[in-house]
């Protein structure tokens, strides 16, 4: 039974399955596929280098490896260095492809705060502190990337009193600072986080995003929302 299961992993990682070649698919309810079939169609099978949230590593199961560098602001396990993602302590052009999981919620009523930090979730003070954030960071990846290095940036969309479509902007400021976009993913979930004691609104956000943006010298201009 072990031997099977293993057996359905590489050919998973190999992108075949026991009925032939596997379609990759733009949706998925599971985030290591995801991550397996962005390594495979647009990083030549390569490995994920660097890791600057970590956190606790859950990305890194059913046949994902360890990231060599693995930075955190606030390190939870071993092995973990703590850098802050805007500053990574790396050379320039040493690295070919980074993981980035940043927290996407900002700013909230009261209640809501209240309700989200009980729940251990981080929560940026404003959408200028999220701008500033990932557009930092962004411009830190393309320093220490190497030429048509990978970046996968995973985002979510925040509702508090509007919505902010924030994989639309991260779009634009990637563009900006010179990155191309080469796919989009979206991971589902069977469950999202909701306050049964404040009034919807809005449709609740069963999905996140997986950007894959390339480091690249030819520059491609989108034309979505200008944002903030």
């Amino acid at each position: 039974m072990y031997l099977f299961i293993i057996q359905l992993i590489i050919m998973d990682l190999q992108q075949n399955t026991l009925f032939g070649k596997k379609v990759i698919k733009s949706i998925s309810f599971d985030e290591q596929e995801i991550i397996r079939d962005i390594l495979f169609l647009h990083a030549n099978g390569k490995d994920i280098d660097c890791d600057p949230t970590y956190s606790i590593g859950n990305f890194y199961k059913k046949g994902l490896k360890q990231p060599k560098y693995k930075f955190d602001l606030t390190p939870q396990v071993d092995g973990v260095i703590q850098a802050d993602a805007r500053s990574l302590p790396l050379e320039n052009e040493s690295q070919e492809v980074i993981m980035f999981d940043p927290p996407f919620m900002f700013g909230g009523r009261d209640k809501q705060q209240e309700y989200l930090m009980s729940k251990r979730f981080t929560i940026i003070q404003s959408f200028d502190d999220l701008k500033e954030l990932y557009q930092s960071a962004l411009k830190e990846f393309f320093r220490v990337l190497k030429k048509n290095g990978i970046l996968i940036f995973k985002c979510q969309d925040f509702t508090d009193t509007y919505t902010t479509f924030t994989h639309s902007l991260v779009l634009n400021w990637a563009n900006e600072i010179g990155y191309n976009a080469k796919d989009l993913f979206i991971f589902l979930s069977k469950g999202a986080m909701a306050n049964k004691n404040i009034e919807q609104r809005h449709a609740r956000k069963y999905h996140s995003y997986f950007w894959v943006f390339q480091k690249s010298k030819s520059k491609v201009t989108y034309h979505v929302c200008s944002g903030t």
